[in-house]
């Protein structure tokens, strides 16, 4: 019920479910108990006069999840010193970089690589341009967006050396292959890694594309200040493995899909929130989605000092979550 939205603190019998959800990172395997709780919930309609024609479960939506449960105690600490910003990347780390961008919003076509961006993320395509040496820039007719087109061979003979071997999925390798890549510019295309480490930059490119910071502030009738505070990290993609890979390195958030085919990674854990910062101190993402990520960390320090607790330390969270650029998706472009 908490995983796919529903209201659950909607009376006794039902916090008692309530409660028991949230003891732990405890697994209900039983069907038998998952029944008993519909039945609980169904009663508790029955009871108040209340239609059960709100409680739905979408059939075309497929939903995996691990340790949802947020617990601000026991977090780990971080500094508020934001480790330097680096853009001076190796070969390597730009690879990787790249690679990753590419899988989120990219494609080769026929001796032409397109990058998609959000307007916020401009100037990361000028850099690209810049390290790349060759290629274009368009602003995208009535979208909050670029495109970074590169059709000079040279640039792109730049880009495969570049990205060659970092692919995580099957997607962009088989575009290469589609399109001849190898025999034009006379390169081994090597395959996906169907790996994923966050010991580089690879992450960094991928959430650049399309992942999403969100401070989500509700109202809340089991909290003393009235609202309750997440922090939500997602990615949406057409491809399935690279969220796979996510979620099965994290061991935590869910993996759904949408009826139109979409998939999304979405995690609202503090925890989880946690071990992002790490990485992202260390592999740095660029543009408006940098900024969405230092407001990102401001307030899981904020969650760690207890700050969400009282009325003053929500209005500045809310202050904080208000304030900066926001977030476009580019997926659909």
């Amino acid at each position: 019920m908490f995983s796919v939205g529903l209201d659950v603190d909607i009376g006794k019998l039902v916090s008692t479910i309530k409660i028991l959800l949230y003891a732990g990172n405890s697994w209900i395997n039983s069907p038998l108990v998952l029944i008993a709780l519909g039945t609980i919930y169904l009663f508790h309609y029955t009871l108040t006069g209340q239609s059960a024609e709100n409680f739905k479960f979408s059939t075309k939506t497929t939903v995996s999840a691990r340790n949802t449960y947020n617990k601000f105690t026991n977090l780990p600490a971080i500094s508020d010193h934001v480790p330097k910003h680096k853009s001076d990347f190796t070969d390597n780390e730009f690879g990787y970089f790249l690679a990753g961008l590419i899988e989120g919003d990219g494609w080769f076509g026929n001796k032409a690589l397109h990058i998609i961006f959000s307007i916020d993320d401009t100037s990361l395509a000028y850099l690209i341009k810049k390290r790349i040496g060759h290629g274009n820039i368009y602003k995208i007719k009535n979208k909050k967006a670029v495109r970074y087109i590169c059709r000079n061979n040279k640039g792109l003979s730049i880009i495969l050396s570049l990205i060659n071997g970092k692919l995580l999925s099957h997607y962009k390798y088989e575009q290469l292959i589609k399109h001849n890549y190898r025999e034009y510019f006379n390169i081994k295309i090597l395959p996906p890694l169907k790996i994923l480490s966050l010991n580089n930059y690879w992450l960094a490119g991928f959430t650049q594309a399309d992942g999403c910071f969100h401070i989500s502030v509700a109202k809340s009738k089991s909290h003393k200040t009235g609202y309750s505070v997440r922090l939500e990290y997602s990615i949406k993609q057409n491809d399935y493995l690279p969220l796979k890979l996510l979620y099965d390195y994290l061991k935590k958030g869910n993996l759904s899909q949408y009826s139109t085919g979409i998939w999304c990674y979405k995690s609202s854990g503090f925890s989880t929130a946690s071990d992002l910062i790490n990485y992202f101190d260390k592999y740095h993402l660029f543009g408006g989605k940098y900024i969405s990520y230092l407001k990102f960390r401001k307030v899981y320090i904020m969650i760690t000092e207890g700050k969400h607790l009282d009325k003053k330390g929500i209005d500045k969270i809310i202050s904080i979550s208000t304030k900066g650029f926001s977030e476009t998706s580019t997926q659909e472009i």
